[in-house]
């Protein structure tokens, strides 16, 4: 009889986080920069990533992420994964959140059960301040300069940070949607002191390395950390190019789908 090899499946019930690299870390900085409008906290925490050169020390996978695989550069596939990096610059420890994607909006259980996990995961780290990074959609409108917005897990944060860049706004009932805000809500329940810092951004149609780099500086601001932006300047400066190119195009065919107004205007009907 032939002998047959055994193969290991593991069917994915909840979120799981792998550990690949165990790290010894105290008072540990935490960001968070998963997809999202313009792609803007992700873009802020992978250059981030690259300037202090962290290394991955996690992956997180769960069944709330799409039900798909993606496709890698050698044509065979990997599952959806979220990744945790570990660095350390000017003596601070850091511990940055990014990935592919986050579960859908509809799925709230997702949303809650994966920051659960991420914030038992980073709690042996003694956290000592969090930052999630983000947009905040104008609605279409571009702007020259983005704005960051912030929002704190405590309001005496307001006042430590209030000679930055930061336009702290009361809108009483706003929300912060997905991760960017659950991890700070639930991180507070636990004591954690934390900001979200959102860069205004026309919405998810672009790529926003602007917003992006904006948010970026004020992060550095408040880190007292000096990050080469040059390789997000090149990007923001496609992006604009982009923006500029697709307003151009709706503007034309605004034009031609108008209809020509009579010239001859003898009466009104």
């Amino acid at each position: 009889m032939e002998e047959r090899n055994e193969v290991n499946v593991i069917i994915m019930k909840e979120t799981i986080i792998k550990t690949i690299k165990d790290v010894e870390a105290k008072n540990v900085v935490f960001i968070e920069g998963l997809p999202g409008i313009g792609l803007i906290g992700k873009l802020a925490a992978e250059h981030l990533i690259q300037e202090i050169d962290a290394e991955k020390i996690a992956e997180i996978y769960s069944p709330h992420f799409p039900h798909q695989a993606l496709i890698k550069e050698d044509a065979s596939v990997r599952m959806m994964k979220n990744k945790l990096y570990y660095g350390k610059k000017n003596d601070m420890d850091f511990i940055i959140l990014v990935g592919d994607t986050q579960p859908s909006p509809s799925n709230s259980f997702g949303h809650y059960e994966i920051v659960t996990k991420i914030l038992d995961y980073i709690k042996k780290f003694d956290v000592s301040l969090m930052f999630t990074l983000g947009g905040y959609s104008t609605g279409g409108e571009v702007v020259e300069h983005p704005r960051v917005l912030g929002a704190v897990t405590h309001p005496e944060l307001v006042e430590d940070y209030k000679e930055t860049n930061i336009t702290f706004r009361d809108d009483s009932g706003a929300a912060i949607v997905g991760a960017s805000g659950l991890l700070l809500a639930m991180g507070r329940q636990d004591g954690i002191k934390g900001m979200c810092l959102l860069g205004e951004s026309p919405g998810y149609m672009y790529i926003d390395a602007k917003a992006a780099k904006s948010v970026l500086e004020v992060l550095s601001q408040i880190l007292d950390l000096e990050i080469d932006m040059t390789a997000l300047e090149e990007r923001a400066e496609e992006t604009e190019s982009l923006i500029h190119k697709i307003q151009e195009m709706q503007r034309k065919s605004m034009a031609q789908n108008m209809p020509e107004m009579n010239k001859d205007l003898g009466y009104i009907r």
